[in-house]
């Protein structure tokens, strides 16, 4: 496979979906190595962790992609994700 050859890409990135995502991983690095700034690709990357709730490795994913991709949906994901799993870390009195 040549490393662009998007439509490659997307034939093992719609069958990565349907599997674990520790089985799948290198693969999401792969892709997110070759193309840094396709929101869309680590979009579905993140997804797959939080799905498997890999807190840690969504938070690194986070981190590593929200400062240099500038785009909605990535962030949307971001307030989603700590909507979802910081809520109940507030204190009560």
């Amino acid at each position: 496979m040549r490393p662009y050859d998007i439509e490659s890409w997307s034939v093992l990135l719609r069958e990565a979906q349907t599997r674990p995502v520790n089985d799948v991983r290198s693969l999401y690095e792969s892709l997110v190595n070759v193309f840094p700034t396709t929101a869309r690709y680590w979009k579905i990357y993140i997804e797959q962790e939080m799905k498997g709730r890999n807190f840690e490795r969504v938070e690194k994913l986070f981190q590593r992609s929200l400062v240099k991709i500038l785009n909605i949906d990535l962030w949307k994901l971001y307030l989603t994700y700590v909507k979802e799993t910081k809520a109940g870390l507030s204190t009560h009195k």
